[in-house]
C-alpha cells in the first residue's frame, strides 16, 4: 500500500551491505550470533481510545526487585563505556533514519535502562526477563564478544522473506519492530561474559548483550471481540506527509528525519527542521542521565575497543 516508500526503504537498507538475519530456531545454530524470540506487549482495547495513549507526558517504567538466575554462570559484567554508549545510540538512530517515517523519535541513552539491561545480561539468560513494565527488550548471544553486529541483526529481520514483516509485531521480526518503534526515545544496554548461556546450553554462546527500551514497542491490542491488532511501529511518510511531519509535542524539532526536543525550546506552530546536530535533549529533566550521545561513523572506526 506504500509501494514507493517501501521500495525506497528496501533499497536504502540493502545499500548498507548488511547480511540478512533469518529468525530460525536458534538452538540449531552453532558458532553464530543468535537473538531471542520476541513476544508481544498486549494492551486492552479500552486503552486504544484512552487519552493517555496519545499524550506521553510521563514515561514511567518499573523493574522487579529480584531477577531470575543466580546460577554462577557469570564470568564478568562489562557495562558499555562512554564511547560504546555513544556508538549504541548512534547505531540505533542510523537504522531509524532508514525508515520513511513521519513520527520517528531520536533515541537517547538512559543509565536507568542500561542498569536494568546489565542486570539481566548478568544472569546469562537468553530468555526474556520478567516483570518489565513499559520496557522493551532485545537480546543477542554469541560465541564471540564483539557485539557490533547485534543491532544490524535485529534490524535485518525486516528482510526475512519467510516472515513477511509488516512493520508491526510478529514473532519473527519483533526485534526489528522494537528498534524502529517510533515512540521509543530512550535506550540502555548491558554486556556480560558467561561460562554458558541459559536457553542455548552447550552451543558455545558465552557472551550476552541486552538492550532495554522506553517506551516499549511491539504493542498488540486485544479488541472487545478478543482479536489481536498489532500496532504499526511508525507512521509512513507518504500521501503528502514528509518526514517529521507528525513529530509529537515532546519532540517538535527535526534532524535528519528524527524528531527531538531542542534545548531551551519555545513552542511554535510548526515542526522545525534543521541541518545542525541537535543539542542535549530536555528528556534529562525526567531521566537525569539521559543525554544526546550521537557518534560519527569515522569516530567509530578510529576506536579499537572490541575484546575477544
Amino acid at each position: 500500500m506504500h509501494n514507493f516508500d517501501l521500495f525506497t526503504f528496501i533499497l536504502a537498507t540493502a545499500a548498507t551491505g548488511l547480511t540478512t538475519a533469518f529468525n530460525v530456531p536458534h538452538g540449531a545454530l552453532t558458532g553464530q550470533a543468535v537473538t531471542s524470540h520476541s513476544g508481544p506487549n498486549t494492551v486492552s482495547s479500552e486503552l486504544l481510545s484512552s487519552p493517555s495513549s496519545h499524550k506521553r507526558e510521563k514515561r514511567g517504567y518499573w523493574f522487579p526487585q529480584h531477577y531470575q538466575g543466580d546460577n554462577n554462570l557469570l564470568v564478568s559484567s562489562e557495562p558499555p563505556n562512554e564511547y560504546l554508549k555513544k556508538w549504541i545510540v548512534h547505531e540505533h538512530n542510523r537504522f531509524r533514519r532508514m525508515v520513511p517515517a513521519s513520527d520517528m523519535n531520536m533515541l537517547y541513552w538512559s543509565d536507568e535502562l542500561a542498569a536494568s539491561a546489565q542486570r539481566h545480561a548478568d544472569t546469562c539468560d537468553f530468555r526474556h526477563s520478567r516483570g518489565r513494565n513499559n520496557v522493551g527488550e532485545n537480546i543477542w548471544a554469541a560465541p564471540y564478544s564483539n557485539y557490533s553486529d547485534s543491532i544490524s541483526i535485529w534490524f535485518n529481520e525486516v528482510h526475512n522473506p519467510r516472515c513477511g514483516c509488516n512493520h508491526a509485531y510478529k514473532h519473527c521480526c519483533g526485534h526489528y519492530v522494537q528498534v524502529v518503534w517510533a515512540k521509543t526515545n530512550l535506550v540502555g544496554c548491558g554486556f556480560s561474559r558467561c561460562r554458558d548461556v541459559q536457553g542455548v546450553w552447550g552451543r558455545g554462546h558465552r557472551n550476552v548483550f541486552v538492550c532495554h527500551y522506553n517506551p516499549q514497542g511491539n504493542t498488540v491490542f486485544v479488541t472487545a471481540k478478543g482479536q489481536l491488532y498489532a500496532m504499526p511501529a511508525f507512521t509512513w511518510a507518504t500521501d503528502g506527509q514528509s518526514r517529521c511531519s507528525n513529530c509529537p509535542a515532546s519532540a517538535p524539532a527535526c534532524y535528519q528525519g528524527l524528531c527531538y526536543m531542542p534545548k531551551n525550546y519555545q513552542e511554535h506552530t510548526t515542526t522545525t527542521t534543521t541541518t545542525e546536530p541537535p543539542p542535549p535533549s530536555s528528556e534529562s529533566v525526567e531521566f537525569e542521565n539521559a543525554d544526546d550521545t550521537e557518534a560519527s561513523a569515522s569516530e567509530f572506526e578510529e576506536q579499537r575497543f572490541w575484546k575477544f
